[in-house]
This record gives C-alpha cells, structure tokens and sequence, in this order.
C-alpha cells in the first residue's frame, strides 16, 4: 500500500516548513504528498495578500512533488477527516497554531478529533518556530 501524507496548511509564511515536512516523510518512504488547506466560509482568498502567499505557496508544494488541495467548509477538523478518509492518508503533518493557550487547545482539539475518528493515521504536530531574541542575535555576530 502507497503511503499517503497530508500536511494541513494555512495561508501563512511558517507554511513552508511544514510542506517541506511533508515532501521529506514522502521522499523518505516513497510515498503520495498531498498539501490541503480548508478556508473557512466560502471565499477563499478573503484576506488582501492570500492570493500572493498561496500562490507561493501552492508553487513551492508543487516543486517538492505535492499535490495541492483547497476547499471551503465552516467545519475544519470534519472535513480534514473527510479528506483523510476519502484520499486513504496514512500520515497527517499539522502545525501548532498561535502561541496563545487558546489556540494550543484548538490545535489539540483538532489534533485528538482527527485521532479519535482516524486511528489508523499517524499524525505529527509541528511546534512554530522561535524567533530570535536581540540576546541571541548578538551572540551570533
């Protein structure tokens, strides 16, 4: 059986690492990329700069082999399930979302909402990316 790996993205930047996560399991066991972003409502580029960011987006997904999915659902983790479901994914690549403690639950909802209705996936939360301090900054120069 192919393996099939899905990283959920949002229209951000700290995207990127996660797709680059994505090609190297895919590379790693010769299996499918799939990259899915579910915009909530019915537009999909709601906000001023999102066409510009997915369309780099979409381009870098598409340069490491993936293919690159977009759907509009107002019920996230239900249609991310759907899409595992109806794709066979075998391994799910999601993202912590904002450092607040408000939104590491929704990360964790999502997380054991996909894993209690999708056992058989392995899934795998990325914690974001620190930046730098002024203090380390400096011990780098």
């Amino acid at each position: 059986m192919t393996q099939k790996i899905l990283v959920c993205i949002t229209i951000q930047q700290n995207s990127r690492r996660l797709i680059k996560k994505g090609a190297e399991l895919a590379n790693r066991v010769g299996g499918e990329l799939h990259i899915l972003h579910v915009e909530h409502g019915n537009s999909i580029l709601s906000k001023n700069d999102s066409a510009q960011l997915f369309e780099e987006l979409f381009d870098y997904a598409s340069e490491l082999g993936g293919e690159v999915h977009v759907v509009c659902d107002d019920k996230v983790p239900e249609r991310i399930v759907k899409f595992i479901k109806d794709m066979n994914i075998t391994q799910l690549v999601l993202g912590e979302t904002m450092r607040s403690k408000i939104h590491r639950l929704i990360t964790k909802d999502i997380k054991n909402y996909i894993t209690s209705t999708t056992p058989e996936v392995e899934v795998m939360v990325l914690e974001r990316e620190k930046p730098l301090n002024i203090k380390d900054e400096k011990a780098f120069s």
